[in-house]
């Protein structure tokens, strides 16, 4: 059977998996987890943030250049309460230093003088909300918001019920809700999340189910409790949705994992998946990323109850490979720390020059009983937003040590005249790249005899060949690329024009 070329076209392509590696020596996918910066961009300081900045939130940059933050405010414990939870707005010009401006629109004990946007009643309760801005949709529906929501003890006796709803807002600051609410139905209790999906033309959303899908694992096996895996469902209108399906969960690695001590495994697993942060990311043909908060729970009384934040990929946002033999692409801070307990990320992406920032949520308590003696207003004092920041198009990266090594791709078809590569050979490190036909042999004038070496670290170096960079009479036509390189990080290639 004859294996057709992948067309790059001329979009970006990062490696993120295996699939531009076909032959391979001294070659390693290795995930390069971001800089995680300790201070705080927002802290709880308002009365309407009495039980802390909570787990999800979303940052967005507008075209105009403004950093825009919906973001979590706990008003009080003891979910599911009436009004426990709040969506506070924050705006920044550098998406460091962030306002909350008076913007006089929910009303909160009485006044409006408050940053809030939802939900539209004080006694309403929302949780897990993201936003997002869909510049396909008429204006008045720009910016769309998907969240678990709780009505009123008097809505729900006249009929209305809790679970995910949808919002929409022409300027993300006055929202709406959409009729026919919830929509879909089904658990909910994370950040729910879901973008615009180009490559397939519809809505995906992300939520999290407490059912797993193998009749094998914990979960499932009759007298064992349910744990969190994540579900996906498509719309092609944010109205009419695809049923649930379940696209991660805790896998047989996952639930053997050794402990240090083990209580009733028989009810419950040593880990699950509390929340997605999964997003097509757009700088690069066909990729997903996925973020979840991984939640440890081995113990008596769930101990340590702690979660730190994984790294999955994806070609189609269904199924997902692990990244960094499920090490943290987000770790924890120093005990003590406001990110000492748990972390999550938070979508979006931002692009910032060179950079991508990632903001994510921290607090220092567990997801278990706080300690004898502990303030719970102390550890909410101590929830923050924090940033993050990585390469663009950094997620992973093909590496070559010391000894050098090379990597050969599938059959390619592409568009344009150059070739470009995301890379970093720090001093020492040097790449060649060769073109090769249908049959593996090199094409004339781009042999590796002819190839320049390429040195230092750039996002768009310019591959050349002899001083030659043009290789446009090349396009349309099955070749190979093949990376001889030494002490190298090589993210992506793109051929451009």
């Amino acid at each position: 059977m004859t294996i057709p070329p992948i067309d790059v076209g001329s979009r970006k392509q990062l490696f993120i998996d295996e699939r531009f590696i076909e032959h391979s020596r001294g070659v390693r996918l290795r995930m390069n987890p971001p800089v995680q910066h300790p201070e705080p961009v927002l802290v709880p300081d308002r009365p309407w943030e009495l039980n802390g900045i909570g787990a999800y939130n979303t940052v967005l940059l507008e075209p105009d250049g403004r950093f825009r933050m919906w973001y979590d405010a706990g008003v009080k414990g003891g979910l599911p309460s009436e009004g426990a939870r709040r969506l506070g707005y924050a705006e920044s010009e550098d998406g460091l230093h962030w306002r909350k401006p008076n913007l006089g629109l929910i009303s909160f004990q009485g006044s409006t003088d408050n940053n809030l946007v939802a939900p539209l009643l004080e006694r309403q309760s929302l949780q897990g909300a993201t936003v997002f801005r869909d510049d396909r949709a008429p204006k008045a529906e720009r910016y769309k918001l998907w969240t678990k929501f709780l009505p009123t003890k008097e809505e729900r006796e006249a009929g209305a019920r809790a679970g995910l709803w949808g919002m929409h807002s022409p300027d993300g600051l006055r929202w709406s809700y959409y009729p026919g609410q919830p929509n879909p139905d089904g658990s909910c209790d994370t950040q729910n999340i879901f973008f615009w999906d180009d490559r397939l033309q519809c809505y995906a959303g992300y939520t999290r189910v407490r059912a797993t899908q193998s009749l094998d694992e914990a979960a499932a096996t009759e007298g064992r409790r349910k744990y969190r895996s994540v579900g996906r469902v498509t719309s092609p209108d944010f109205r009419v949705w695809s049923e649930l399906e379940i696209v991660f969960e805790a896998d047989e690695a996952d639930l053997a994992m050794p402990v240090p001590q083990q209580v009733d495994i028989a009810n419950t697993p040593n880990i699950d998946y509390y929340t997605s942060c999964a997003m097509k990311y757009e700088g690069a043909q066909d990729v997903y990323l996925m973020m979840p908060s991984a939640y440890y729970h081995w113990g008596e009384g769930q101990y340590p109850a702690t979660m730190d934040v994984q790294l999955l990929t994806s070609r189609d946002g269904i199924r997902w490979d692990r990244a960094g033999e499920r090490e943290p692409f987000l770790r924890q801070g120093l005990d003590g720390s406001s990110t000492s307990g748990m972390i999550f990320a938070n979508p979006w992406l931002v692009p910032m020059g060179d950079e991508l920032w990632l903001y994510y949520a921290g607090t220092p308590r567990s997801h278990g009983a706080l300690p004898d003696g502990a303030s719970e207003t102390d550890f909410a004092r101590r929830t923050g937003i924090f940033r993050a920041s990585l390469r663009r198009d950094g997620f992973l990266s093909a590496d070559t040590g010391s000894a050098g090594g090379e990597l050969t791709t599938p059959l390619l078809t592409f568009a344009g005249d150059r070739l470009l590569l995301n890379c970093d050979g720090s001093a020492g490190g040097w790449l060649q790249v060769e073109i090769l036909d249908q049959q593996g042999q090199p094409l004339v004038d781009h042999a590796l005899a002819d190839a320049d070496a390429m040195r230092g670290n750039g996002l768009e170096k310019m591959v050349t060949w002899k001083g030659r960079a043009d290789i446009g009479a090349l396009a349309g036509q099955p070749v190979r690329l093949r990376f001889v390189m030494r002490d190298m990080k090589l993210y992506a290639f793109q051929f451009a024009s």
